[in-house]
């Protein structure tokens, strides 16, 4: 382990890669990697119960014959193993069908990635006892509401590496905080809930206490919930609920994929009007609302891409087959295969637009009669994909509004809704965005405002408690 806490350093993984690729010797190779180490503290029923340091070496080789391109992973992160992995890929490349896209593997003469900082010591480093002492005031605070608190403290450093024979050779390393909570009525399913959720680079930069009390005001308010029949309802939905939404928007309709097989929202409508004005979203992986690596598997440097700009579709993301393909040139978008998804062009940190309206209440004020969500659960944006029509539930805190007030609390309902046309109907958009990591990547990130939509369609009334 380094002083710093960090499990590997950047530039030593690179040239470990190298290593391998020389001494394996094949004429046209690949090798990413990350090694991510995760020290986080669970707790559940009131109490501290877990507490674990977990490392997660991973590597992919890809291995070039012609165009016939085979890939294989490791777990090994020593040269030996390493090249074992390259020379596994390179017996199994003439089996593979030829890809006539395949533009080789990227070269030297490819722009280098801007430095971004996002390694922070103090999150590197952090302790068992650290982590104790932050999560103490707040299951003591939640026990004393008469609540029982469950959740996590996760501080996760990440290296990652990627070198080609081409003569690309990348590196980064970058640390992640998350706090989540939720505050419940009781230990068992189907009492009042109350949810928090905080991330950010430095773990000393989280708000424990706030987001403990956001969980508590919210399970407080959801006693005795109301219910709702099934019908067209004016909303607010809060950063995490509309995060929901945007992350499933990126993986059906904003990869190359999708667009050229036709199945994404933006398919030959590049330049076309498809949702409101107040929907602009943009691939930003060098911002600070990201916890992106600057440069993707295929070492290609990421960047900024407009993908709708207020409601117009403006691109999609590419890596380099895609862009070969498709005629263009890659946006840095290269994704790892993984247990929830093939690869290929996806994004690293989406992030929507803020608006004018300067808080949460000042939307739930324009709201004669209407819901506040704070989360959105069990979301399925696969029902048609080419409206993105997406489904699920809302979760954690939902609340009547009537005459701009919250007045009592909501059943969970069923919400199914086409995101673009949904959006045609928002008429408010707060300026303050929230960053939260995606469940599918360990540094993806969505950024979202709350946003207020007319007449959201919701399916099914509330579920009803026992």
């Amino acid at each position: 382990m380094k002083a710093d806490g960090a499990a590997i350093a950047p530039d030593e993984l690179a040239r470990l890669l190298a290593a391998a690729l020389a001494r394996a010797g094949e004429a046209e190779a690949e090798v990413y990697a990350s090694w991510q180490r995760r020290g986080f503290a669970r707790f559940a029923l009131g109490e501290l119960g877990q507490h674990m340091l977990i490392e997660e070496p991973h590597a992919v080789v890809r291995v070039a014959r012609g165009r016939r391109v085979a890939e294989t992973s490791t777990t090994r992160l020593d040269e030996q193993g390493l090249v074992e992995a390259i020379q596994s890929a390179a017996r199994i490349a003439p089996e593979v069908p030829e890809d006539e896209s395949f533009p080789g593997f990227a070269g030297a003469s490819e722009p280098a990635p801007p430095a971004v900082q996002r390694f922070v010591t103090a999150t590197a480093a952090s302790t068992p006892d650290q982590r104790v002492e932050l999560l103490r005031p707040v299951l003591d605070r939640v026990a004393a509401a008469g609540l029982v608190a469950t959740g996590v403290l996760d501080a996760t450093s990440s290296v990652h590496a990627v070198a080609t024979t081409g003569g690309v050779q990348r590196s980064y390393a970058g640390t992640t905080a998350l706090f989540k909570i939720w505050a419940l009525e009781s230990a068992g399913s189907g009492g009042a809930a109350g949810h928090g959720l905080a991330a950010h680079a430095d773990v000393g930069a989280l708000d424990l206490a706030a987001e403990t009390e956001r969980a508590i005001r919210d399970a407080e308010r959801s006693r005795d919930p109301i219910s709702l029949p099934a019908g067209r309802y004016d909303v607010v939905l809060e950063p995490p609920a509309v995060a929901e939404l945007i992350e499933w928007f990126g993986m059906i309709a904003l990869g190359a994929r999708e667009y050229d097989q036709g199945a994404s929202a933006l398919s030959g409508r590049i330049g076309e009007h498809i949702s409101g004005t107040a929907f602009s979203v943009t691939e930003d992986p060098l911002g600070e609302l990201s916890f992106a690596v600057p440069f993707d598997r295929e070492g290609m440097a990421r960047r900024r891409v407009p993908l709708v700009e207020r409601g117009v579709a403006r691109g999609v993301l590419y890596d380099r087959s895609w862009a070969a393909r498709l005629g263009t040139h890659s946006t840095g978008s290269a994704s790892v295969p993984s247990s929830f998804g093939e690869g290929g062009p996806a994004p690293s940190a989406l992030v929507m637009d803020g608006g004018d309206a300067a808080s949460v209440d000042e939307l739930i004020a324009g709201l004669d009669r209407g819901l506040h969500v704070r989360r959105l659960h069990y979301v399925n944006g696969m029902l048609e994909p080419r409206r993105a029509v997406m489904t699920g539930l809302t979760r954690d805190g939902t609340f009547l509004v009537e005459n701009g007030k919250p007045t009592r609390a909501v059943g969970n309902l069923r919400f199914t809704d086409s995101l673009l046309e949904a959006f045609e109907r928002a008429d408010g958009v707060t300026r303050l965005r929230q960053l939260l990591p995606n469940w599918w990547s360990s540094t993806g990130s969505v950024a979202a405002p709350a946003v207020r939509i007319r007449g959201l369609s919701f399916s099914s009334g509330s579920q009803t408690r026992s």
